[in-house]
């Protein structure tokens, strides 16, 4: 039972971050979503986020 109960706070806690964390448009890196994905993360990073989300009308990054 304690486990049970300690797995389903994790699992909460862990949705809520994922819900948090939203990607936001960064028209710089707009030039590199035709390039390899670590070329995408490394644009994005570089721009001060965490990595490369999507390339849907301009790069988006987490």
């Amino acid at each position: 039972m304690k486990f049970t109960t300690v797995f389903l706070i994790v699992l909460v806690a862990m949705s809520a971050l994922a819900a948090v964390t939203e990607a936001v448009r960064v028209p710089p890196c707009d030039e590199v979503c035709n390039r390899i994905p670590r070329e995408r993360d490394e644009c994005c990073r570089a721009h001060g986020h965490s990595g490369y989300s999507s390339c849907s009308r301009g790069m988006y990054c987490y």
